[in-house]
């Protein structure tokens, strides 16, 4: 009896050790190939299970004997599951490739000019993707405001009530600190700032890259707020074609084309539209809320590849524009001695721009880029005459090295900015800045956890002298959900005629002093990010975010003259700190997402007792709800905008206010029909108060903080013949 209980123990013991087997694997991103760092790997069924280290190397020790599941994890891929009969024939790790979800896949940026993704970039960019692009273009076509004014921590500003010329702001600061630029070149702003949005039409747009805080040391003066990059489209073997329809119920029209296509080392892009749309006096005080215009749009580039190596991109873009607000009998030519106020805007811009690259075998690039801009703009009242034109150079050399840990990029640029006035004027607003510069950066992979971004750049302009712009940002993953980024710098902005006093004031009285001196500013950006696959598709993101900047004697227009209509610039004696917080959530279960967005704004003007930043909500939030059925070509969305109390220039705040919006598409083949509402409560400043004051051939006009316009509808038909 005992010799037979001591076999039965012997031959349990042996059975026990025999299912001691050991599970090695390395995980890795299917596309990139790089290993996946704390990813999960379970045995189905039991506790066995551990996370990969920072090789993705994993080991499971006592895995049971016959067919066992193992289960392979990883936030923002797709689980996988593979069944395996222990012991195994090898005792080599195996590689298991996990393929990203699309709902958190990796973004390469381009704005940063080092090429990474965005998981890998200390610095904040926020990128609207080609999805949330194409949303956007499908229910207003005619150009990217609407696109700006519903990205986090914008706010899109009209400036004009007559024009309904608009600006945007970046975290609260005015649209002339935010620099604007399409696939790197700055070919905006200026006198054609309050314009600029409006002359852009979506259709070419790949995605939206916004920066957020100084990015000077990247791209020079005007980058104290932050970016706004629009990376266009690149053609591709399969050709594209689309043309959208697009209607409003108050008279709006815009007729749009994209073609994109290659024939062997050729390729070519082409961007075309006309928008056209009727005056409109929405609140019958017989002044346009929405003015007359018409604009045609044409923008083609030619891109050709000499080899694998090196490659070549030439563009071309032309807008023509009129448009006309004022006294709605003046617009419509009746000759009324007592109704004769208008004001017509003319312009004309002719952007081209030439980009080279040169890639070595080692992967570093050598890049060439040199853009020229001819805007012409007049400006005409039954008043007044003004007009001009802005000439803008740029041209760029860089170079990139690449390797593991270091991605560093330097380089040499020039601009040239020369604005000359056409009509005679009280004063003369002629200016010419001749900038050179040097830059230097790297994007520094310490380990898979610490990233640095150090950066330096040297200005040195003609008139205004050197400006010497440092900044660092630095980026540490506590793990594959939790991450932080911190970054500061400094920056500067060149001064200039053209602000929203100016335009408001239709140039009459303007005066811009010779002894202007440069604005400085410096600013720091910390946040905290988190994102995670909750269960099953539902998917959380979180970004909790602070900021400061301060700009250092800044260009205001004298407050006292101001009243009188005459805008007389002068350096404050002070400073302007912007200060405040962002909170954007976005949570995806399947076919819907919830987006919010929360930001809260203390802008105080420290040369003016303190007093609050003129028409800056300080709270805003942005709601979003969409659906969307791939299968069925099925989107539908709710949106509804929270405007604070503002502050207007005399110290008394306006009301708050609600924005809520619908829309729905749906997908038949090659069709697809948009339908939208925006300003469903037929939210107007003009309901709050009168807008206009003094004679009336030669009116003033309040600053806006709300719309003219009213609920607006408008229907899409895009067709894609590819």
């Amino acid at each position: 009896m005992k010799r037979l209980l001591f076999i039965l123990l012997l031959t349990t013991a042996f059975g026990s050790i025999q299912a001691q087997n050991t599970f090695k694997a390395i995980l890795k991103d299917e596309k990139t190939k790089e290993p996946l760092v704390y990813a999960n790997v379970l045995v189905e069924d039991t506790q066995i299970g551990a996370s990969t280290d920072e090789k993705g190397f994993v080991v499971l020790n006592n895995v049971p004997n016959g067919k066992q599941t193992i289960i392979f994890s990883y936030v923002g891929y797709r689980t996988k599951e593979k069944t395996y009969t222990f012991p195994l024939k090898t005792t080599e790790p195996l590689t298991i490739f996990l393929e990203p979800n699309n709902e958190l896949q990796a973004v390469t940026v381009y704005s940063t000019r080092t090429r990474n993704r965005i998981k890998e970039i200390p610095t904040k960019v926020e990128v609207l993707g080609k999805e949330e692009v194409m949303e956007e273009t499908a229910i207003n076509p005619g150009n990217i405001s609407k696109l700006l004014g519903e990205t986090s921590g914008i706010q899109v500003q009209h400036t004009s009530a007559i024009s309904d010329n608009v600006s945007f702001r970046l975290q609260g600061l005015p649209g002339k600190y935010t620099q604007l630029l399409k696939d790197g070149f700055p070919m905006y702003g200026g006198f054609s700032s309050g314009l600029s949005l409006l002359q852009i039409p979506p259709l070419d747009l790949q995605q939206v890259e916004i920066i957020k805080g100084s990015a000077s040391t990247l791209y020079g003066g005007d980058a104290v707020a932050g970016i706004v990059n629009l990376i266009t489209k690149k053609p591709k073997e399969q050709p594209e074609f689309s043309i959208m329809l697009n209607q409003t119920h108050k008279g709006g029209n815009d007729i749009s084309s994209f073609f994109a296509g290659r024939n062997g080392k050729f390729g070519i892009t082409m961007t075309a539209g006309i928008n056209t749309q009727q005056a409109k006096d929405i609140n019958h005080n017989g002044f346009t809320d929405i003015p007359k215009y018409k604009r045609a749009v044409l923008s083609p580039k030619i891109f050709y590849d000499f080899d694998d190596r090196n490659k070549l991109i030439i563009g071309l873009n032309s807008v023509t524009e009129n448009r006309s607000g004022g006294d709605l009998k003046a617009i419509h030519s009746e000759n009324n001695p007592n109704h004769t106020f208008f004001e017509t805007n003319q312009t004309n811009r002719i952007n081209t721009h030439l980009s080279y690259e040169n890639t070595a075998k080692n992967g570093n690039v050598f890049s060439l880029k040199m853009a020229y801009g001819n805007f012409e703009r007049t400006l005409k009242t039954n008043t007044n005459i003004f007009g001009g034109t802005q000439q803008n150079i740029f041209s760029e050399a860089s170079y990139f090295i690449g390797n593991a840990h270091h991605k560093w990029v330097g380089g040499l640029n020039f601009t040239l900015d020369d604005f000359k006035q056409q009509q005679p004027q009280i004063f003369s607003l002629d200016y010419q800045h001749k900038t050179f510069g040097i830059f230097s950066q790297d994007n520094w992979k310490v380990n898979n956890k610490f990233f640095l971004e150090p950066g330096i750049r040297l200005d040195y302009n003609l008139k205004y002298g050197a400006f010497f712009l440092p900044r660092i940002a630095a980026m540490y993953n506590f793990n594959q959900k939790f991450f932080t980024r911190l970054s500061g710098g400094l920056g500067y902005k060149l001064p200039t005629p053209f602000t929203n006093e100016a335009e408001r004031t239709r140039y009459q009285f303007v005066n811009f002093p010779s002894n202007l001196k440069a604005e400085k500013s410096m600013g720091l950006n910390l946040d905290f990010n988190y994102k995670a696959e909750l269960a099953d598709e539902l998917f959380l993101r979180f970004n909790q975010a602070f900021f400061i900047t301060q700009i250092n004697n800044p260009i205001i227009a004298n407050p006292n003259l101001l009243d009188n209509n005459i805008v007389n610039y002068q350096n404050a004696n002070g400073n302007l700190v912007n200060k405040g917080l962002n909170t954007n959530l976005r949570l995806s279960l399947g076919e819907l997402i919830l987006y919010v967005d929360y930001t809260i704004l203390n802008t105080k003007k420290t040369y003016d007792q303190n007093k609050a930043l003129a028409y800056t909500p300080q709270n805003k939030l942005t709601t979003t709800l969409a659906y969307e059925d791939e299968e069925e070509g099925w989107k539908a969305g709710l949106e509804a905008f929270y405007f604070g109390n503002q502050y207007r220039e005399n110290g008394t705040q306006t009301p708050n206010y609600w924005l809520l919006g619908a829309s729905v598409q749906k997908i038949f083949g090659h069709f697809t029909l948009a339908l939208n509402v925006e300003n469903i409560l037929d939210v107007r400043q003009t309901r709050y108060e009168n807008i206009v004051s003094g004679p009336i051939n030669n009116p003033n006009f309040n600053e806006l903080y709300a719309p003219l316009d009213g609920i607006v509808g408008n229907v899409v038909l895009k067709f894609d013949l590819y």
